[in-house]
């Protein structure tokens, strides 16, 4: 049962003989009732607080709750990025692998052709050189053949021509031919 501090100032007690002061009696049990009005107002308030505070305690729990899930959340989004940028990263190093081995695979063979057709060229070089060494020779044998026929069929100076007398002048001058 709860005792009100209306409860106690209406409390009454038996009269007897030889009892306490009922004036002083009456004052402390005022007085008490005063103080328990007091303790009463008081936890009334305490209660109300408590009350606001467990509300507050759970919206902050509520709160937490939530932060708790926006953290997990957000760490989880950054660990999916990371990963689909791992993934990229991956991907753009395998991508550039594959263009700097094509572009090794094409510089090779650019070489192959350019040294192939440096070997036709000089190849054709020699061949034409000695198509002109062949043409200069050949000349040469021409030249020697015609001056051996010259050689061949010159009148020595001492031998007359049919016809000629000494101190005969040659009959036509080389300017006149």
């Amino acid at each position: 049962m709860r005792i009100t501090p209306l409860d106690i100032r209406r409390q009454n007690f038996r009269k007897i003989m030889r009892g306490y002061d009922v004036d002083e009696v009456e004052a402390f049990l005022e007085m008490v009732a005063s103080a328990w009005e007091e303790l009463v107002e008081d936890l009334d308030k305490a209660e109300k607080e408590l009350s606001v505070l467990r509300a507050r305690a759970a919206d902050f729990d509520r709160m937490e709750g939530a932060v708790r899930d926006v953290l997990v959340q957000q760490q989880q989004s950054a660990a999916q990025a990371r990963k689909e940028a791992d993934r990229e990263a991956e991907l753009i190093i395998m991508d550039a692998e594959v263009k700097a081995s094509n572009l090794i695979s094409e510089a090779r063979e650019r070489v192959q052709v350019l040294t192939e057709t440096i070997r036709e060229l000089q190849d054709r070089r020699l061949s034409v050189l000695s198509q002109v060494r062949s043409f200069v020779d050949s000349q040469n044998r021409m030249l020697d053949m015609e001056e051996e026929r010259i050689k061949s069929e010159m009148v020595p100076e001492e031998e007359k021509l049919p016809g000629e007398e000494d101190g005969d002048s040659p009959l036509l001058e080389l300017t006149e031919l």
